[in-house]
């Protein structure tokens, strides 16, 4: 099923969608609008990860963090700015069952992937992994919802098995970038399969960046040749 087809499906019968996923307006058939549809090709990312910057910036802007130290990822991309209606989408996608979502919001990630990645011969699909407990409570892991369905649709292997979270944290959302790279060290362990290959890593949200960090080093430390990320929302990167 190709990309049209998809979105169709998503609104039709998985997700009876008739608002933009972004903005909330009208919009049948589609994950997102005409208007949000022109925003999201036209922003702009740090050359090295996911963080949206400014269009008025060059297209050799580095974000802060990623002139501090380069990322153990090649690059990293997402969709829109974690902001407006797509928020909204997210939380109810990852925190209260709304697993309907998954169809356009995968359909989103397939835009990116063929505009940023096509010609990249990914050998496998990765999920940012959820602790057994965490899972357990949720009954599912979000991430791998949209990366089972990216991987259905591109034909690239999809071993969610290749990365565990070996521990479970307390929540990120209050903590900074560096609370965060100091909480998750030591929390995603990386098997011995995913040594020579190369790894597209899937996840619903990009926010400071440290745990697209700490899964790409765990791969990267079992000789993974190279990560790349995905995710449907990221933040601004700070000036």
């Amino acid at each position: 099923m190709r990309l049209a087809q998809w979105q169709k499906a998503a609104a039709s019968i998985f997700f009876p969608q008739r608002f933009c996923l972004n903005c909330g307006k009208l919009s049948l058939d589609q994950p997102l609008c005409p208007d949000c549809s022109g925003l999201m090709n036209a922003l702009h990312h740090c050359p090295y990860c996911a963080s949206f910057i400014a269009a008025t910036e060059t297209a050799h802007y580095l974000c802060p963090d990623c002139r501090r130290k380069a990322p153990s990822f090649i690059k990293a991309v997402a969709a829109l700015p974690y902001e407006n209606d797509l928020r909204e989408v997210l939380i109810a996608f990852k925190y209260q069952q709304k697993t309907g979502y998954r169809r356009p919001l995968a359909a989103l990630l397939l835009d990116l992937y063929e505009r940023y990645y096509a010609d990249i011969p990914f050998d496998a699909i990765v999920p940012v992994p959820l602790h057994s407990e965490r899972l357990g409570e949720r009954g599912y892991n979000q991430a791998e919802l949209l990366s089972r369905l990216l991987a259905e649709e591109t034909g690239i292997a999809h071993r969610p098995e290749y990365l565990m979270r070996s521990n479970d944290t307390p929540p990120l959302a209050e903590l900074g970038r560096k609370e965060r790279m100091k909480v998750l060290r030591g929390a995603f362990k990386a098997q011995p399969e995913s040594a020579g290959l190369r790894i597209l890593l899937v996840d619903d949200i990009y926010t400071t960046g440290a745990t697209a960090e700490r899964c790409s080093h765990a791969l990267c430390s079992q000789k993974a040749v190279s990560v790349h990320y995905l995710a449907v929302a990221a933040g601004w990167a700070l000036p």
